[in-house]
């Protein structure tokens, strides 16, 4: 109970704030949204644009205006100014929607409730429409399950690496015996597992829920159910950074508890992540973390100093300064540094 109040609270917040967000280059015009909020969509497009504003910070914050505007009563001026607008007329209505939809999509007739009964329709299907787009936007689906596990990790950080996405730092934490009870585990992390275990037994091969199953496992300490899972997501988008990243994070785990071995492969992993994403702090700071391992010091300075112009003031620089000052000890005070791997293939 008192996590569901927790994030009914976020979610309140969350709509008082005021997003800073900007217009993508797909999202739609304001006028859809609009026309959305108070159901004059075709429902054919009012599925792939619920779909899209729910991961939408603009377009989210399009719809909560609406909802503020609509739902407020309107004053007698606003009354009366509507009903002398040229779109009091339902005919005009129609024509501007026509004007607004793509010209290979038929413009449905407004509904009657709704040419005849539109302040009170219009708040209730914007209430209605901004509520479902809001309870998925910041609870629910993919993103929902990746902010959990994205405060389990922050909150109980227990790994040296860093979890692309997470954006708020966390210190390293101490760790979990290997006999830890299952009821020991962070409880934003099995509330995610719970949800992922949902979505993965009707969509087992989509890549971005195999992705999420791997990075869960990896907070469990599952480093080769990780692996697999990452496996089949790299295959699904092989040039996703975010995955390569993870899978990096997958193999160095399982360098450090079973074989150093692996840690080459979680070099490779991560390089050909930096190639993907040359600015992601996560991907840069993870391969200097791997360079380290695999005693390729000149490569792993190069990448710490590329991280501090990334990041210089988190406290992932703070970590990022004292792998860097280890680094060159390392590499004044050996005679013969081994060199770096060739380039993964």
């Amino acid at each position: 109970m008192a996590n569901g109040d927790t994030a009914d609270r976020d979610l309140r917040e969350r709509l008082r704030a005021d997003g800073k967000a900007n217009k993508a280059p797909g999202c739609p015009e304001e006028d859809r949204l609009w026309f959305l909020a108070v159901g004059l969509v075709d429902p054919a497009e009012a599925g792939p644009l619920m779909a899209h504003a729910a991961g939408c910070d603009w377009c989210g914050a399009v719809l909560r205006q609406a909802a503020q505007d609509l739902i407020e009563p309107p004053t007698g001026d606003e009354i009366e100014s509507a009903q002398s607008s040229r779109l009091a007329k339902p005919g005009d209505r129609r024509r501007l929607a026509a004007r607004l939809a793509p010209p290979s999509r038929s413009v449905p007739a407004p509904r009657p409730w709704a040419l005849r009964w539109w302040p009170a329709a219009a708040a209730l299907a914007a209430a209605l429409v901004v509520g479902v787009v809001f309870e998925t936007q910041w609870t629910g689906g993919a993103a929902g399950a990746g902010r959990l596990l994205c405060q389990a990790y922050t909150d109980h950080r227990e790994i040296v690496v860093r979890l692309s996405g997470c954006a708020v730092y966390g210190p390293m934490r101490s760790e979990r015996g290997a006999g830890s009870s299952r009821l020991s585990q962070p409880p934003e992390l099995m509330e995610a597992e719970a949800r992922i275990a949902r979505a993965i037994a009707t969509h087992a091969d989509d890549p971005e829920w195999l992705h999420l199953q791997g990075r869960a496992d990896i907070l469990e300490g599952k480093e080769e159910a990780a692996i697999a899972e990452l496996e089949r997501a790299h295959t699904l988008r092989p040039n996703d950074a975010s995955v390569l990243d993870d899978l990096g994070i997958a193999y160095f785990q399982r360098a450090q508890k079973t074989d150093p071995k692996f840690y080459r492969s979680a070099f490779e992993y991560l390089s050909q992540g930096v190639r993907l994403k040359p600015n992601d702090a996560a991907l840069v700071f993870n391969r200097a973390l791997a360079a380290e391992k695999i005693f390729a010091y000149t490569e792993s300075r190069d990448a710490w100093e590329a991280y501090l112009k990334l990041d210089s003031t988190s406290g992932w620089a703070t970590e990022a300064r004292a792998h860097l000052d280890a680094v060159k000890k390392n590499l004044t005070g050996s005679s013969l540094i081994p060199a770096p791997p060739p380039p993964p293939r």
